[in-house]
């Protein structure tokens, strides 16, 4: 079966567990690390950045494991904010230049997800863009179609199993679904981009080149008249 659904396994009970633990821990105990706040300079957010540090960006991810610093050395990340992107983000409205995100809607339950998105439109200052990837569920669907070849995975069933069950991934997106998430939120000029190319804010252009095979990238703006309270 390992020949089929390669690195496929369920999530393990401790993994979840001490993920909880420390998300717990981090809002109840470091809500500093959480807390994001305007600046002199431009404010661009990249929302679970994972490996993809960009200079002059303030870098947001979630808890840093607490629980394994007690009893192995666990080197210290870049990473300039500490959260939980399934709560409201610790910062005032109307302050953020720009936010990136790139392939983490796909990490989060639809109602958090959704909840993501209405955040990231308060923070960001009216007429501020926000540009976010996410595995394409068409491209996955085309390949089991046999209308796309080349594609990562050898089988199609496969391709769907992984996209939407493996990676910890629990919501699946298009561009249809997610223009209309972007549109519920409050964003306006919504239109896919062109991976790594095409954008109207060229600051927030920082996709991760291995994940061009399977990525949709969208951008969206926060009306000029959106300005909250």
């Amino acid at each position: 079966m390992n020949e089929i659904y390669p690195n496929f396994s369920e999530p393990k009970f401790i993994g979840q567990l001490i993920f909880e633990i420390n998300s717990w821990i981090g809002r109840n105990f470091f809500k500093n690390t959480s807390r994001i706040t305007p600046t002199k300079k431009s404010l661009l957010l990249d929302l679970g950045v994972g490996a993809n540090y960009t200079n002059g960006w303030t870098h947001v991810d979630f808890y840093r494991n607490r629980i394994r610093k007690f009893w192995k050395s666990h080197p210290r990340r870049r990473l300039e904010i500490e959260t939980d992107l399934r709560y409201p983000l610790y910062c005032p409205n109307n302050v953020v230049d720009g936010v990136y995100s790139g392939h983490t809607l796909e990490h989060l339950y639809p109602n958090h997800a959704y909840n993501l998105l209405k955040e990231i439109f308060r923070v960001l200052k009216p007429g501020c863009w926000l540009r976010i990837n996410v595995p394409d569920l068409k491209r996955v669907v085309d390949f089991y179609n046999g209308t796309i070849s080349n594609y990562k995975y050898k089988y199609g069933a496969e391709a769907i199993s992984n996209y939407t069950q493996n990676w910890g991934h629990h919501s699946a997106w298009d561009e249809e679904i997610l223009s209309k998430a972007l549109e519920i939120s409050g964003f306006i000029n919504i239109k896919t981009v062109e991976f790594g190319k095409t954008g109207t804010d060229k600051r927030l252009i920082k996709e991760e080149e291995v994940r061009k095979y399977e990525t949709l990238v969208i951008e969206a703006q926060k009306p000029y008249n959106k300005a909250f309270a």
